[in-house]
């Protein structure tokens, strides 16, 4: 009887710790760290974005009015066409140190979607068009997830669905950590 009880309380608190992170936060402030499946975290690595910009150029042409048709697209571009980190598709983990957990998260950090073009990654800011207006992204979270408070300043962060692809985590603007879902 006393190893039957014993066998039920240990079954039991392996029940509620089963499924629960216990991967340490990341170091530092901004970092962003992915949860293995053995329970193990990977360093996502920092990547240097830049903004570009791509004018159709009808504004060089020397007719009056012209300028009227030019068209622009603004990106932001991040080099190479995968990055360095990549993981399986399926539901994602990752923790994102942060310099406190009291924020909603989507104003502390953004999740992207990026499209994946020759040499780089990218996603679309805007356009714009003296003719057409302008169509600009607000947003930088364009991947659905969900994020509750970690340790003492993180967030751990869930994607339910990650379709294969190239992803951003944008906790800095000119830096984002970057992954790859194969």
């Amino acid at each position: 009887m006393k190893k039957l009880m014993i066998l039920i309380v240990t079954m039991f608190i392996a029940n509620i710790s089963f499924g629960q992170v216990t991967a340490p936060e990341p170091e530092y402030i901004g970092q962003v760290a992915v949860v293995n499946a053995d329970g193990t975290t990977t360093l996502l690595q920092k990547e240097t974005a830049s903004i570009k910009t791509k004018s159709s150029k009808w504004g060089m042409i020397p007719v009056p009015g012209s300028g009227l048709l030019d068209k622009a697209k603004v990106k932001l571009t991040l080099k190479g066409k995968e990055a360095p980190v990549s993981v399986q598709s399926g539901p994602i983990t990752l923790i994102v140190r942060a310099a406190s957990n009291d924020a909603d998260p989507r104003q502390v950090f953004g999740i992207m979607k990026l499209d994946v073009e020759k040499k780089a990654r990218t996603f679309p800011m805007g356009d714009y068009s003296l003719m057409g207006g302008s169509n600009t992204t607000l947003s930088y979270n364009n991947v659905q997830y969900t994020a509750e408070k970690y340790g003492n300043s993180s967030y751990i962060v869930t994607i339910d669905n990650a379709e294969a692809g190239e992803y951003a985590v944008n906790t800095d603007f000119s830096q984002m950590s970057t992954f790859s879902v194969k």
